[in-house]
């Protein structure tokens, strides 16, 4: 087979799998872009060279004493890693052997509630984060609110953190009820 051969192959093999675009939204410090990092890292979508850049940012800018910080694969901005937060929308491609995703990680400020909208505006599903410890925050619901608006008929609504209240189901069961 021939270089041409391959690429040929493996973009025909690409074009036929159905796409999903998703987001991750609600507030902040809920876990949007660690669950999305660890999904790459799990997923084995990542690059050696992205791997040791994720190391060594880890060790400057990580929040997770030394030990690896998924977030960070996501703040690309020099102002996110400095802060900690995410301020614009980040995509990431990964695919698996039957889907392509899309997927939006979007900002959990307030301040930047019109960049979660911009993410939202062509995701065919939303997944909700909320911090266990913090229950349902007003940015959650207003998350929840613009994704309504938008139109996104399929919701995950992901209770994250779960390990840090003890994996209480009352906890869980007050959040699920909304």
């Amino acid at each position: 087979m021939t270089l041409q051969t391959d690429i040929t192959s493996y973009l025909r093999q690409h074009e036929t799998k159905p796409l999903l675009r998703f987001i991750t939204c609600g507030s902040v410090d809920d876990g949007k872009s660690t669950l999305i990092g660890r999904l790459l890292y799990d997923s084995k979508r990542l690059f050696d060279d992205q791997l040791a850049a994720l190391s060594a940012d880890s060790k400057r800018h990580g929040t997770r004493g030394g030990e690896i910080d998924y977030a960070l694969l996501l703040d690309g901005l020099a102002a996110e890693r400095e802060q900690g937060i995410t301020i614009d929308v980040a995509y990431r491609y990964f695919d698996t052997e039957r889907r392509k995703f899309i997927v939006a990680d979007c900002p959990g400020h307030e301040q930047y509630t019109r960049n979660m909208a911009t993410g939202a505006s062509t995701a065919d599903l939303a997944v909700v984060l909320v911090d266990a410890r913090k229950g349902l925050l007003t940015q959650t619901r207003r998350h929840s609110y613009i994704v309504s608006l938008l139109g996104i008929r399929h919701v995950v609504l992901a209770v994250n953190k779960m390990d840090l209240v003890g994996y209480e189901q009352a906890v869980f069961d007050d959040i699920v009820a909304g």
